[in-house]
């Protein structure tokens, strides 16, 4: 099966024009933005495989032009208050009769689904061979796991918006839990914490914060680590941001999110100007997952 870079466009918005306009002057202005993104999809040398209800399927040969398309989408002025938002993911793909088919569409779709608008989400293996400036417009935001792959996916966005209104990756928790402790463990310097379920710890340099970090650079009230629906979630509320770097080697920047973290790595409270290794929280999850429950 031939490798190809799958992006599906969807139209945000639709709904409500069908409450405030006839439907004939509704279906005009939708059909519009399908047929805009249909030839911004060609221009970028990508090939449009249908389109159904208000999204269009596609695919291009590399996931840099995928990904230059899908910039030019959400960069358009659409009328009538209409926005799109986009995924892509690259892989192997089956054509059949007119149409394509196979896991990577499959992800591609999920990502869509996840995207809010005016956002692009972009899965590892597309993200890992993007040029220098695409890769600089997006950031890592979590990890997925999807069905049929072994291991989670790295989800990176961006957006026209602000980092506020990016998409939150949350997996659902499993209907299925292994047994033994699910909890997580933090250490600052010689301190050490556990947290379970419902558990929260605040970190900041306010002294009624759980973890007090005492640097200039970090807020107050600067951020909060929290076991929900047995995940551990690291949520950012300064105005800095934060940096974690991940065990396996991944580093994500956070400004005002939330996302989930698993395994284990440091956090450092602050803009990645500033890592300073006396700031330096650690986390290491024991039996917490991020699962996506089966259909």
């Amino acid at each position: 099966m031939p490798n190809a870079s799958v992006l599906i466009s969807d139209i945000t918005g639709s709904t409500q024009l069908y409450e405030v306009e006839s439907n004939q002057a509704a279906l005009a202005q939708i059909s519009k933005v399908l047929a805009r993104m249909r030839q911004i999809v060609e221009d970028a040398g990508g090939e449009c495989v249908k389109s159904q209800g208000d999204d269009v399927l596609s695919f291009f040969q590399h996931p840099e032009t995928a990904f230059q398309a899908a910039w030019a989408m959400i960069n358009e002025a659409w009328p009538a208050g209409l926005c799109v938002h986009v995924g892509t993911y690259f892989g192997e793909i089956l054509n059949h009769e007119n149409d394509i088919y196979g896991s990577t569409v499959n992800t591609a779709a999920r990502l869509t689904s996840l995207a809010k608008p005016g956002e692009i989400l972009v899965g590892d293996q597309s993200f890992d061979q993007l040029g220098p400036e695409s890769k600089a417009r997006l950031q890592m935001i979590g990890e997925i796991q999807l069905r049929g792959k072994a291991r989670p996916t790295r989800v990176y966005s961006c957006s026209v918006s602000e980092l506020s209104e990016q998409t939150v990756i949350f997996a659902k928790p499993a209907q299925v839990r292994n047994g033994g402790t699910e909890y997580a463990e933090i250490q600052l310097g010689d301190n050490r914490w556990q947290i379970g379920e419902g558990d929260t710890l605040t970190i900041g340099r306010s002294a009624d914060c759980d973890i007090l970090v005492g640097h200039p650079w970090v807020s107050r009230k600067h951020a909060a680590l929290s076991v929900r629906r047995w995940q551990l979630e690291f949520t950012d509320h300064s105005s800095a941001g934060s940096v974690i770097q991940m065990g396996n080697g991944n580093e994500v920047q956070l400004h005002r999110r939330t996302t989930l973290l698993n395994g284990n790595g440091t956090i450092y409270p602050g803009p990645s100007t500033h890592l300073d290794e006396s700031s330096g929280i650690a986390f290491f999850t024991h039996e917490l997952s991020l699962m996506e429950t089966a259909k």
